[in-house]
């Protein structure tokens, strides 16, 4: 299975590129903006591979939480296959429709073409919970901050509240200077 693929852009298409190796195979990757791309310039791309009994479809991402993010729509919401959730990384940028899901604005989803109100309401509903989770795991924190964290999840914090406090804490601290602290920025926000 194809994780990362990087090479030469030798052509850029409406939809997808050309990512030419150093071996002189090239291969067709799904982007969500071509268009950000030029011919001839080196690329490093994570990507999700689509088997499918009639071929392989590769989908590339300039950044490992948004090729995350794409199979998470993929797994988690029934009825959203590869070129849909494609369609809704065009549409939204990562922040913006991990924005759009924590808010519940499924009406903004609708904005995207090939989802009505009702998978709309799937996307907003089935990824709230996971939405979290895959905030907390962007996040890289030291294995104290890490053990502050998970007390404070503990507590009853929410992980991505927890990691984003966290991140800008001093380590040097002992974890119980650390998790005080925590919990005051947290009480302050």
């Amino acid at each position: 299975m194809i994780a990362v693929l990087k090479g030469n852009i030798s052509e850029i298409n409406e939809n997808s590129l050309i990512i030419l190796l150093n071996n002189g195979i090239g291969f067709e990757v799904f982007v969500p903006h071509p268009d950000n791309f030029e011919v001839e310039k080196d690329v490093s791309l994570y990507i999700y591979e689509q088997v499918k009994d009639d071929g392989t479809t590769l989908y590339g991402f300039a950044e490992k939480p948004e090729k995350e993010l794409f199979e998470l729509i993929i797994k988690k919401v029934s009825g959203i296959g590869a070129k849909t959730a494609l369609g809704i990384f065009r549409r939204f940028p990562k922040d913006q429709l991990v924005d759009i899901i924590k808010k519940g604005n499924y009406k903004k989803l609708r904005t995207v073409p090939g989802i009505g109100e009702k998978t709309a309401k799937r996307i907003v509903i089935e990824l709230g919970g996971e939405i979290e989770n895959l905030l907390a795991k962007e996040t890289h924190l030291s294995e104290k901050l890490q053990v502050a964290k998970d007390a404070l999840i503990s507590l009853g914090y929410r992980a991505s509240d927890a990691a984003k406090v966290l991140k800008n804490m001093d380590d040097n601290d002992s974890i119980e200077d650390i998790i005080k602290k925590a919990i005051k920025k947290m009480g302050n926000e």
